[in-house]
């Protein structure tokens, strides 16, 4: 491969052609797509493309199908290829990592690890292609370098969004916590079982991320789950610690035989304490901080007003 590469460099440079530009770009063309190939055959193996969870469920229970650039017919032909790559790499961390950030983002698109990183490659690639040919029609060279951090802009600014879309939508659900555990404790308490309960606080507010996450557990009761194995796929989808907690107070309350809405009721109250007290920290840490630009603002107030005769003292010329 590397062969083939330096005996087009070869013939390149002894042949007399009537642009060279565009030689060169033919040139990086191929070194691209040579480099390409190794990737693909270092990281071949085998694979099965398979569709996330979700959007089986989805297509299973009647509902359509999404609408993402994997459904375009003009883009399906390179995004199969990005998608190839993406099941071929050898990256379980990063795969998972994704799975993880795709789970706490809610995943409307239903996209699988997989799926998202062929996504990423594909930004990647649109971006590098752009700025390749900005280099080429603007400032009439090439540069590989630009290409290189083109794409890696592009694959990084996709998981970011990811990464902020995921962290956004957990703190949502960490201040919508407590207040849903109250009323959940409180039908309880009214008589409602733990199902009607959580209907009842589903049926508040609809566009609620943890509303939405309390729908995926009672459709999971619904279908035959466990109560007990409901929460921890809740708790594995939103890891949050305090939700981590809650589900393992309701689960020991469970085998305990404690009254399910009075273990709800004190972790609402301990949350809340807790949320005091972490506003009553920020509130200290912000008085100190405030300090520092206060002290320079009354330093600069100070040398304007005695600046002047400072200055006069220092010639000799007296204060006034």
């Amino acid at each position: 491969m590397l062969a083939l590469t330096n005996i087009a460099m070869i013939l390149a440079a002894k042949v007399d052609y009537p642009n060279e530009d565009i030689v060169e770009i033919g040139l990086h063309i191929g070194i691209f797509l040579l480099v390409t190939l190794f990737v693909i055959a270092i990281f071949r193996q085998p694979y099965e493309i398979t569709v996330s969870h979700q959007r089986k469920s989805s297509i299973e229970s009647g509902h359509g199908d999404r609408q993402t650039v994997f459904e375009n017919p003009m883009l399906r032909p390179l995004l199969w290829i990005m998608l190839s790559m993406a099941y071929r790499m050898a990256l379980p961390r990063l795969k998972e990592w994704i799975r993880v950030k795709l789970l706490s983002s809610g995943n409307p698109n239903y996209y699988s690890p997989e799926e998202y990183l062929a996504l990423s490659l594909f930004y990647g690639t649109m971006i590098a292609s752009i700025i390749t040919a900005f280099y080429v029609i603007a400032l009439g060279g090439f540069s590989i370098i630009s290409m290189m951090l083109g794409f890696a802009g592009g694959m990084g600014m996709t998981i970011f969004q990811l990464r902020e879309t995921a962290g956004k939508r957990l703190r949502t659900i960490a201040k919508r916590v407590p207040y849903a555990l109250d009323l959940i404790s409180l039908a309880m308490s009214a008589g409602a079982t733990f199902t009607e309960a959580i209907g009842t606080v589903v049926r508040e507010g609809d566009e609620d991320p943890f509303n939405e996450e309390l729908k995926i557990v009672l459709a999971e009761i619904e279908l035959g789950t466990t109560r007990r194995q409901a929460l921890q796929n809740l708790a594995e989808r939103i890891p949050i610690d305090m939700l981590r907690s809650i589900v393992a107070s309701v689960i020991q309350a469970e085998d305990l035989g404690t009254p399910l809405a009075d273990v709800l009721h004190s972790q609402a109250s301990l949350l809340r304490l807790q949320r005091s007290v972490r506003a009553e920290n920020l509130a200290a840490v912000a008085s100190v901080r405030i300090m520092v630009p206060g002290a320079l603002i009354l330093l600069s107030v100070i040398l304007a007003v005695f600046g002047p005769a400072v200055v006069r003292f220092i010639d000799g010329e007296g204060i006034f």
